[in-house]
């Protein structure tokens, strides 16, 4: 009998219990059944440090979320060392972001902690501030779910489109209790986000939480002008993109400490940032230095993985000569010396493959203002903020407006965000169509969007795969 993703998670679903005080390195590692995991506030307070671990997994931002998008885009060279990735770089029929299993699991451990902070009947500021993360994390998952397997609200083609996501709204203990739902509509998920990110900046009014590794205000309201942005939400983008940055959760470095902003352990720029510890340490194969350096460390003599994800030359030759961005880039080692490798990477914690991963950073803000004030026509405004980015990385201010200026900005999040995970998504959202070396991936291509799991399709009839698949 086959079974779906979320059917097969609630027969084994269990609410991961942390027994580690650090609120730096959350680190799952024993589990009890949800059913009477979730009665007193240190469970409810570990499972939701369990959701956060998940963030940690390879298909998310362990590696996925950041390396994929980027091989998919036109940033990247396969060099086929471990034939890792390959499909995806090559653009086949089904090698795409994989990101459904591991994020309807943790939707639905959000949703379980929901209800249970909901009969919980402790001290108010504590559950208002577990409700608040949770459901900035879910509003993160579900934006990632959404703009991975369905078409974004300023680039859509109707015929082929079949719609968001589905929307769990209960979380689910067994088999019974699972309902097969079909797609939401791309636009009542984008308003189950606003609600979800409305609602928990509220509650963190007061949240004295760790920053940046814990949901903030200054975190929400970052991720908040992200979503917006992809919503074709101008006003709303920078309305938040001015919360985020007054919180002061995050800082801007200037020139002189862009290349240093890279190697401290914690990211200066970080709204929000996903520590690791000595327990994630996926090794040579899996890590996101693994997949983009030879080196274990910047000054590394020997090359000690494959570094099979390197820079294409596209990518390469639209950095001006004197961008300070170019510290981030170097010649790899053994097979790779002839080839650029990206470094942001770089055991920059001490431990090789244990980097923190920067989920949203204060460069992004900057640029997501820009791009707002670009489609509303303030082209003034537009251009003091792309220039923030600009002169920080040692090239002129600009003074651009319409088409020129839009795509000075795409250029600019291109460079700035180089193998963070941005570029595929930027396309899309743009309507854009992916030209790499050999391959053009048109918008109107199947390929812009990730497959639902085949499995899903089979056992829910509700479910509608993408057009194409």
């Amino acid at each position: 009998m086959k079974k779906s993703i979320l059917i097969a998670l609630i027969i084994t679903m269990t609410i991961s219990i942390i027994g580690c005080d650090s609120l730096l390195y959350i680190e799952p590692r024993q589990s009890i059944d949800a059913k009477t995991a979730l009665t007193n506030a240190q469970s409810i307070a570990s499972a939701t440090h369990a959701v956060y671990a998940r963030l940690r997994e390879s298909q998310l931002y362990g590696r996925d979320l950041l390396a994929i998008p980027d091989i998919l885009a036109d940033n990247t060279i396969n060099t086929l060392a471990g034939n890792r990735l390959v499909r995806e770089w090559n653009n086949e029929i089904g090698a795409h972001i994989n990101i459904w299993q591991q994020s309807y699991y943790g939707i639905n451990q959000i949703n379980l902690i929901l209800e249970a902070i909901d009969k919980f009947g402790g001290d108010e500021a504590f559950k208002n501030n577990q409700r608040g993360q949770n459901l900035f994390l879910r509003a993160l998952f579900y934006h990632n779910l959404i703009r991975t397997y369905a078409y974004d609200p300023t680039a859509i083609i109707q015929k082929q489109n079949n719609g968001g996501v589905p929307i769990l709204k209960n979380g689910v203990t067994s088999v019974n209790e699972v309902q097969l739902l079909g797609r939401e509509s791309i636009e009542n998920v984008y308003k189950y986000i606003y609600n979800d990110l409305e609602e928990s900046y509220r509650l963190l009014a007061k949240s004295k939480n760790n920053a940046p590794f814990f949901a903030t205000q200054g975190a929400v309201a970052a991720l908040f002008s992200r979503i917006a942005l992809y919503n074709g939400d101008y006003n709303k983008v920078i309305e938040e993109a001015e919360k985020a940055i007054s919180s002061n959760i995050a800082k801007f470095p200037d020139k002189n400490s862009l290349e240093n902003s890279w190697r401290t352990g914690v990211h200066p720029e970080s709204f929000f940032e996903i520590p690791f510890s000595s327990g994630d340490n996926m090794g040579s194969n899996e890590s996101l230095r693994a997949a983009y350096m030879t080196r274990t460390t910047i000054n590394s003599t020997k090359a000690a993985s494959h570094g099979n994800i390197v820079m294409s030359e596209e990518l390469r030759s639209s950095y001006d000569p004197q961008d300070l961005r170019l510290a981030f880039v170097q010649k790899g080692l053994g097979a790779n010396k002839s080839r650029y490798e990206i470094n942001k990477f770089a055991s920059k914690n001490g431990v090789p493959n244990l980097d923190n991963v920067p989920v949203i950073r204060y460069a992004e803000i900057v640029l997501n203002l820009s791009e707002a004030y670009a489609k509303n026509k303030q082209w003034k405004q537009a251009n003091e903020q792309l220039n923030k980015i600009r002169l920080r990385a040692n090239l002129t201010s600009v003074s651009l407006e319409g088409e020129a200026l839009l795509n000075e900005i795409l250029n600019q999040r291109r460079i700035e965000f180089a193998f963070e995970g941005h570029r595929f998504y930027d396309l899309k959202r743009f309507g854009k169509d992916i030209h790499k070396n050999s391959l053009t991936i048109p918008f109107s291509d199947p390929r812009i969007l990730s497959r639902i799991p085949v499995r899903e399709i089979e056992i829910n009839r509700n479910l509608k795969q993408n057009f194409g698949y």
